[in-house]
């Protein structure tokens, strides 16, 4: 009976990792679709995503009896928490969704994976984590998939990559917010569940951003969008921005973390194959190379954890 128990939790823990990280991989080719409506801005998509999020959040707040799910932020963590907010859910979902705007999202669901590796070297350089050779070849590997996608990367007006340079580049800035956070505030996100740090990150980041895109989000003509758009919508707030972070301490509290790490791995190749297949991106070996450095500077990066 134990031992049927604990199949059972694995098996929960490793269903939620898929659910998860295949909800995140399927984000790109999602936002670009919807995007290439242009019904709606990027702006006026990050801040529906934000304030829905911050509303998705402390609704599910509601429900949950589990007091160690949802504490009461202490005092001294105030600041810090509107700190970690701006970066990790205000700039960084910002500069993803205008990024997305400019580029392919099979480019920019890559760029996107860069987030272990830039960790590695600000945990060094800031932190004075250790580093080895291993994890410098990672770094090498994976900057210079990274750089091939934004100096390689071409214009197709026939998928709505109008500009693959500047959209790339404000995805790897994501990362690189998405980064600091992890290394700058270990102890904060040590400290509170996620649920926790998810409605209080979401609605301050909301408060902030909602003076930036009220006008661009009362212009959007709900009329002109197409059946397609309002499913892409749904599954972005829904799926993508709510469900999927709540999934993560489902896994984390039954799997291993390494299993968790691989299971990161998942989210380019959802992205990719989905992008390719629904002629949302066009895959050439220049991106295909690009793609191989990054995931094996990921891999490096992650394997001597």
């Amino acid at each position: 009976m134990q031992l049927k128990s604990l199949i059972s939790e694995k098996y929960q823990g490793h269903l939620a990792l898929l659910v998860a990280n295949v909800s995140w991989g399927l984000m790109a080719p999602f936002l670009k679709d919807l995007l290439n409506e242009g019904v709606i801005t990027p702006m006026a998509l990050s801040g529906f995503r934000i304030i829905g999020g911050a509303l998705l959040f402390w609704l599910v707040s509601l429900f949950v009896t589990n007091k160690g799910a949802v504490e009461k932020v202490e005092r001294r963590d105030i600041l810090p928490l509107i700190m970690a907010s701006l970066l990790v859910i205000g700039l960084n979902q910002v500069l993803i969704i205008l990024g997305m705007s400019y580029a392919s999202p099979v480019d920019a669901s890559v760029v996107c994976s860069l987030t272990p590796i830039f960790t590695l070297v600000f945990g060094a350089v800031l932190m004075s984590f250790a580093i080895t050779w291993v994890k410098v070849l990672g770094v090498i590997a994976g900057f210079g998939g990274a750089l091939l996608f934004i100096f390689a990367g071409e214009a197709d007006a026939a998928i709505n990559v109008s500009n693959p340079l500047l959209g790339n580049t404000l995805c790897l800035l994501a990362q690189v917010c998405g980064a600091l956070y992890l290394v700058c505030f270990g102890k904060l996100i040590a400290k509170y569940s996620i649920l926790t740090l998810m409605k209080w990150m979401f609605l301050i980041s909301a408060i902030a951003i909602l003076p930036l895109t009220l006008g661009e989000m009362l212009s959007v003509e709900w009329s002109s969008l197409s059946l397609s758009g309002y499913f892409d919508f749904a599954f972005i707030l829904l799926f993508g921005t709510c469900l999927a972070y709540m999934l993560i301490p489902v896994a984390q509290r039954r799997v291993d973390p390494t299993v968790i790490a691989m299971y990161n791995y998942l989210q380019p190749i959802v992205a990719v194959v989905f992008s390719v297949l629904a002629g949302l991106a066009v895959l050439n070996s220049m991106n295909m190379l690009a793609t191989l450095l990054v995931f094996v500077g990921v891999w490096l990066v992650n394997r001597e954890k």
